[in-house]
């Protein structure tokens, strides 16, 4: 997630009322260590402000780990019952699209866990070079194409959002690097090729923007 693509959906959580947010349900939340400290402005805009307004959140991944209150996978009907038998009013489905090889029926389960009438907050990548952990699909949509996802819908808000240059990303999605020692990795094809792979995807970003999409839906 970007900084600019968490502050949007922080807006946007914040002028819904308690009764329409809560119980609110995380979708492939990750780790509390990613969420707080790898991209601490996730917790910061995001989550900081619903935790001060009291309401219940829950956390649900495929992984078992520290910060996860459920961890299955959504394409497991008994998962979903599961998540379903919770009633959550609106759910958080952040940068996981384009990590399921299935969207259509990923999207189907998430709308088979929040209440009829609830709130669906999605967000992703529409211009961003292919992310190797754990899985990337290359699934770059528009608004449109993820609002035909969830039949019946309607569209709240929603946003393509620049997200600036590599310059401007997150330290940890850079991994750590500089422009000059990405540049200088580039140029090693030989030595681990599949980390070069990584690398070499995001040489054209050091001056290209990368943008990211951002939706609000209210399900039928």
């Amino acid at each position: 997630m970007q900084v600019l693509e968490s502050q949007w959906l922080g807006r946007q959580l914040a002028r819904r009322p308690d009764a329409e947010l809560f119980p609110l349900l995380d979708v492939g939340s990750s780790t509390l260590e990613y969420r707080a400290r790898e991209q601490p402005y996730i917790q910061e805009n995001i989550f900081a402000p619903l935790e001060r307004r009291d309401g219940k959140i829950w956390s649900a991944d495929i992984k078992a780990a520290p910060g996860i209150d459920f961890s299955g996978d959504l394409l497991d009907p008994r998962f979903v019952e599961q998540l379903a038998s919770l009633h959550v009013r609106s759910a958080l489905v952040l940068n996981i699209l384009h990590h399921v090889a299935d969207h259509h029926a990923f999207c189907r389960a998430v709308q088979a866990i929040v209440r009829p009438g609830g709130y669906v907050f999605l967000s992703g990548p529409h211009r961003y070079p292919r992310h190797f952990d754990p899985f990337d699909s290359m699934f770059r949509p528009d608004v449109a194409e993820v609002v035909a996802l969830f039949p019946g819908a309607k569209v709240v808000d929603s946003a393509i959002i620049d997200a600036g240059n590599w310059r401007q990303w997150n330290v940890h999605e850079r991994g750590g690097r500089s422009v000059s020692r990405t540049l200088a990795r580039a140029c090693m094809p030989f030595y681990r090729p599949s980390r070069w792979l990584e690398v070499a995807v995001q040489v054209p970003y050091i001056v290209k923007h990368i943008k990211t999409w951002a939706l609000v839906l209210r399900l039928p």
